[in-house]
């Protein structure tokens, strides 16, 4: 193995003074690796120079890829600096990762972990074999837009990073075929807590890639990125480069002729004829639509990276469904004349590229008519209908089809400002909870709706109600759901406090407590999503009486609806501003929980006038037991005064006016898990009784 020596005498810089956690080589041992710079290993050239694949052990198969900064680079020492100080502390799968570097006088080279298979560019128009299905050109997208969602959000600071030449021959292919975002020369770093941020910076980038709201005021924002990467998903589905200077003026830049071609719905005259027959209509539509919104000549109007991945995934799920095996499912067909067969097998590819879409859905018998409401019935176009052709989208196994929610006895469990929620009960017997929101609550259109919904389904956690499905047209919104027979902790909390009921000790509550908690932990640590509108209401229970939360992602699609004046109370005092939601807020929602179940109606008719927040705060510490605490959590066998008193001062830490004086989810998970096992007797009989409780409160299952 080759000597990885620094030179002693090497002068100092800034960029070299950083953490270096990357390996600093010399000019020899570079030498040596690359055979003196041969041209025989030579796999790549740009404006900075050439790039070289290299051995440091001759005797091994592992390579690198040494990008060598030639003296005459228009892209100088300022470039290097910038790549280097960037990549030597960023670290993401969807990253190139950087292994080290060389500064010897003029000599700058820069190392990193070598790509079998080259750029995306050499796959899309420059290869002559075997070209990249649609698969794995959706893959690649994939990979490459969660490689700019990290530089734009996901870096760990309070500033973002903007790559500024994002292009296919900078999104390298890993042996798997992985995208690689790479190339850093010309990254700006600017904050991320405002999506319209600019860095006023001279313009330097990539014609034919180039944002024109960025060349035109040197104005350099996040969406500049996302209007190049409209331009890689262009290359990506046509196959050809941004800039073709051999064709005809009109099609020589490929943004402009490829925008023109999908507005006049031309999408065939367009596409990569490599692809024909792999890609269905609704796959290839729905990924010209979001290629289109990123070359929105308005860069506010221009998705963000997040929505982008969302939208890819939707994509790439459906794409996958096409190419699998659905013979032995049932698909409910409906025809362009809007007259439903009856459900039979058939191939789903045999109902995707047709085009056709029904003018209206089939006629029902309209006494069963409840959960979809005769508004809905008609429609006009797929861009209303977008129902990827009438069927429910779902999200797992437990198919069913339109006509069957259609067709579904309903009754309405209740009504809020942005919709009505039913219990659907299907002519198999099958019960699920029905969501109906209409389109005035909604924050925006379907676009933005699929890319949610697609990673709300894929939430999974066993204190989280998913959703099973969802139906959207231009009327709204159908949320579907399991129905949870045993009902909310606010109807548990209801039926304890009836005369003569049988009390639920501490332990149960204990539990519900805990699951509510890891569920928060879950949304906020592992999702980075916000609930919003967490009550007792939408906290349903499991036959052991595990939690689940339900409703999580209305808050994200609907608009600043006024929260109704019965659940004021039990929301943070800023939300009642219209403020938005956040990780704060929805941890006051869960120490107002906290206090339902540990706390006993008063019968002090001045207490009643207060709030419960209130009213608990009022009591002094000593007396919390005798007028706050609820008798009936007290174990016989156990003397619990301290703990629940604990408790109650948990949840009030929870419930403070101050969002900043709140906990964090997995603090207030870590303190529960503290005050368990404060008892060695009670945890005891929490593992080994009806609580069940895991090992560590504070584990967060994803299962």
């Amino acid at each position: 193995m080759l000597p990885l020596t620094t030179k002693e005498n090497e002068p100092s810089s800034s960029y070299l003074a950083t953490d270096q956690i990357c390996q600093q080589f010399t000019l020899d041992v570079i030498r040596l690796a690359t055979l003196n710079f041969s041209e025989g290993m030579v796999i790549g050239r740009g404006g900075f120079g050439k790039v070289y694949k290299g051995h440091f052990d001759p005797r091994s198969d592992v390579a690198v890829a040494i990008k060598r900064l030639h003296s005459m680079s228009n892209q100088g020492a300022p470039e290097f600096r910038a790549e280097l100080e960037m990549l030597s502390k960023l670290r993401h799968c969807n990253l190139v990762s950087l292994i080290g570097f060389c500064s010897e006088g003029t000599e700058m080279a820069l190392v990193y972990d070598y790509m079998p298979h080259g750029t995306l560019e050499d796959h899309l128009y420059k290869s002559t074999g075997n070209s990249l299905n649609w698969l794995q050109r959706l893959k690649i997208c994939i990979g490459a837009a969660r490689g700019l969602e990290y530089l734009h959000t996901g870096t760990g600071t309070q500033h973002g990073i903007i790559h500024r030449d994002v292009k296919s021959s900078n999104i390298l292919l890993d042996g798997n075929f992985a995208a690689k975002i790479s190339d850093f020369g010309l990254a700006k770093i600017g904050p991320i807590n405002q999506t319209c941020t600019y860095v006023s910076t001279g313009v330097k980038g990539t014609f034919g890639y180039m944002d024109p709201c960025y060349f035109y005021t040197g104005k350099l924002t996040r969406k500049s990125d996302v209007y190049s990467f409209g331009v890689v998903l262009l290359e990506v589905m046509c196959g050809r480069p941004a800039v073709d200077s051999s064709l005809e003026e009109e099609q020589c830049g490929l943004a402009m002729w490829a925008q023109s071609c999908i507005k006049e719905g031309k999408l065939t005259r367009i596409i990569d004829s490599r692809l024909k027959g792999q890609v269905s209509s609704n796959s290839l539509k729905k990924f010209a639509h979001i290629a289109c919104r990123c070359l929105d000549n308005r860069p506010n109007q221009r998705p963000t990276m997040a929505e982008i991945i969302a939208r890819l995934e939707l994509i790439l799920s459906l794409q996958e469904r096409l190419e699998s095996s659905v013979t032995d499912k049932l698909w409910s067909l409906i025809t362009a004349k809007g007259k439903p067969k009856a459900n039979k097998k058939i191939s789903e590819a045999q109902n995707l590229d047709n085009g056709m879409v029904p003018t209206k859905l089939p006629a029902v018998d309209r006494d069963y008519n409840k959960v979809i409401d005769n508004g809905m019935v008609t429609t006009k176009s797929a861009a209303v209908l977008d129902l990827n052709y009438n069927e429910v989208i779902h999200f797992d196994d437990s198919l069913f089809t339109a006509e069957e929610l259609l067709r579904a006895q309903a009754e309405v469990i209740c009504t809020t400002s942005y919709g009505r929620l039913f219990l659907a009960t299907m002519k198999s017997g099958k019960q699920v909870t029905v969501r109906r929101m209409i389109m005035d609550s909604l924050v925006e259109k379907d676009h933005f709706i699929q890319g949610k919904m697609y990673a709300l389904g894929k939430l999974r956690h066993a204190n989280i109600l998913r959703f099973i499905a969802y139906f959207n047209d231009s009327y709204g919104l159908i949320f579907i759901r399991d129905h949870i027979k045993n009902g909310s902790v606010a109807s548990f909390l209801q039926s304890t406090e009836r005369q003569g009921s049988k009390p639920v000790n501490y332990l149960i509550r204990m539990r519900m407590i805990a699951g509510i908690t890891r569920g928060l932990v879950y949304l906020h640590t592992q999702e980075n999503m916000v609930h919003g509108y967490l009550t007792s209401e939408n906290v349903m229970l499991e036959d052991n009486y595990n939690p689940l939360i339900a409703d999580v992602g209305v808050s994200m699609l609907t608009k600043d609806i006024p929260i109704p004046s019965q659940f004021r109370q039990n929301h943070a005092p800023e939300l009642l501003k219209l403020e938005q939601a956040n990780k704060k807020s929805d941890i006051y929602s869960l120490g107002y929980i906290m206090l339902e179940l540990l706390t006993k109606k008063s019968t002090d008719s001045k207490a009643n006038e207060k709030n419960l927040v209130a009213w608990v705060k009022s009591v002094p510490r000593e007396d919390l037991i005798a007028k706050v605490v609820n008798q009936g959590l007290l174990l016989e066998e156990f003397n619990l005064n301290q703990e629940l008193v604990r408790l109650v001062e948990l949840a009030m830490v929870c419930v403070s006016e101050s969002p900043n004086s709140r906990p964090n989810a997995d603090q207030v998970l870590q303190q529960l898990d503290a005050i368990l096992r404060s008892d060695p007797s009670v945890a005891r009989e929490a593992s080994d009784g009806v609580l069940a409780m895991p090992d560590k409160l504070f584990c967060v299952s994803a299962s």
